[in-house]
């Protein structure tokens, strides 16, 4: 006969209880305005308008896909999947809202997956990380909108997983679907061709013949090959329909804004125990890194970098730009800036030194990397494009860690699903 503590234990580490667990808040939104039908205030909703219009001009022709001439930023796919998949409902804007809110939660499904099977997580700590995740602040909210950040980071969270599944046991399956996920995800958003340097540096990593690792790279060039047909036809990064924007002078403000997101997040979630072992993993040629990353970061704000913030459309740049906008100025630039952006490019560095030898660590890690970059390279920087992806990635991180989890961690994390509810129900209407 079960016992009550067996029962606990089974619920504890039961994949279905926490997956609906994990439905929870995202169910509990749907009740409360009636499956979707009555409006309520999220940050960017007034872009549905924009993209539900796509997806109506898209069901005239399904499915046949629209691939250009349209007014958005965002690439085809996601149109035609939000179409496809609403169709049996009646392609109406409740059903293409509710498709969107049940990828969302397999967003949040598939990176409990990651935390738990890939890296190694206990499943109330992947689970912690999870909700984490489907609460911050450029998530949650969009989860109920016809948006199209959620569709495209259930396509990275997939592809994500199966690189690190990969690098676990390389199999060619496993990056053959690595390659229709991420190639998936930049047919969504372009922005997502970041996916493909952690896989390259995964292929070159895992121990495999010479044919094995040729073939690998084959399905990397396929995989980014959709793209890059796209980027032709178009003529440009973005679809015809709009006006092609180079980021010119805000390259390094781009690079900036994404490690101040990465200082935020990485001061909150590292756990304590791994930072107060960092001087002695660092070792002497660490903490020259680390210091030389600290010091990159102070120059590139002392540049110059963060002034043009000063009065910046808060639309796009987001909740560390609200709090950054609002704080003393030193020398014309916000505290909060001289703090972030070496802390982010600290982050980043410590995690390279400290993490680089377990393969999955260092996958985490360059595509931290590659995430930050891809903020200079983007016509525009917008918070939403990096947030979800830097807040996955540093979870992975600490799932992979395996350090000991104190109250103070706990609090810290607290705080993070805080600082998104309070994103998402007060300072975004400010």
């Amino acid at each position: 006969m079960v016992n009550l503590k067996q029962m606990q234990r089974i619920a504890g580490s039961s994949r279905i209880l926490h997956a609906a667990l994990l439905a929870v808040p995202f169910a509990s939104v749907v009740a409360a305005t009636a499956g979707l039908s009555r409006p309520f205030w999220v940050y960017q909703a007034y872009d549905e308008s924009v993209h539900y219009q796509i997806v109506v001009t898209v069901a005239r022709g399904w499915p046949r896909p629209l691939l250009s001439g349209y007014a958005s930023w965002s690439g085809p796919l996601v149109y035609w999947l939000l179409e496809g998949l609403s169709r049996p409902f009646g392609s109406s804007l409740v059903a293409s809202r509710l498709v969107v809110t049940v990828m969302s939660w397999l967003a949040c499904v598939a990176a409990y997956v990651i935390f738990r099977d890939r890296l190694g997580a206990r499943p109330w700590v992947a689970l912690a990380l999870a909700f984490m995740l489907g609460l911050s602040p450029f998530f949650f909210g969009e989860s109920f909108y016809v948006l199209t950040d959620n569709p495209t980071w259930l396509l990275v969270v997939l592809a994500l997983e199966r690189l690190l599944a990969y690098v676990r046991a390389p199999r060619s399956g496993r990056l053959a679907a690595f390659a229709v996920f991420a190639a998936a995800a930049t047919l969504m958003r372009q922005v997502a061709v970041w996916l493909f340097l952690p896989a390259l540096v995964g292929l070159l990593s895992v121990r495999v013949p010479p044919r094995a690792r040729a073939w690998g790279a084959a399905l990397i060039v396929l995989g980014m090959a959709p793209l890059a047909a796209l980027v032709v036809s178009w003529g440009g990064l973005l679809p015809s329909g709009v006006a092609q924007v180079d980021p010119g002078g805000h390259r390094l403000r781009n690079a900036c804004l994404s490690l101040a997101v990465v200082g935020l997040w990485g001061l909150l979630l590292t756990p304590a125990e791994d930072i107060r072992a960092l001087p002695g993993r660092l070792q002497r040629r660490g903490l020259v890194a680390v210091a030389a990353a600290a010091a990159l970061g102070l120059v590139a704000v002392a540049a110059g970098a963060m002034k043009s913030l000063r009065g910046a459309d808060p639309y796009g740049i987001g909740l560390v730009g609200r709090i950054g906008e609002a704080w003393w100025r030193v020398l014309g630039t916000s505290l909060v800036w001289w703090t972030l952006v070496p802390l982010g490019a600290v982050v980043v560095a410590a995690l390279a030194v400290t993490r680089w030898r377990r393969l999955p660590d260092r996958v985490l890690v360059i595509a931290l990397a590659a995430v930050v970059l891809s903020g200079a390279v983007n016509t525009s920087w917008y918070e939403r494009y990096v947030d979800f992806a830097v807040l996955l990635l540093l979870g992975g991180l600490v799932a992979s860690g395996q350090a000991r989890l104190r109250r103070v961690d706990g609090l810290r994390w607290v705080g993070v699903v805080a600082i998104s509810l309070l994103w998402t129900t007060v300072l975004a209407k400010a």
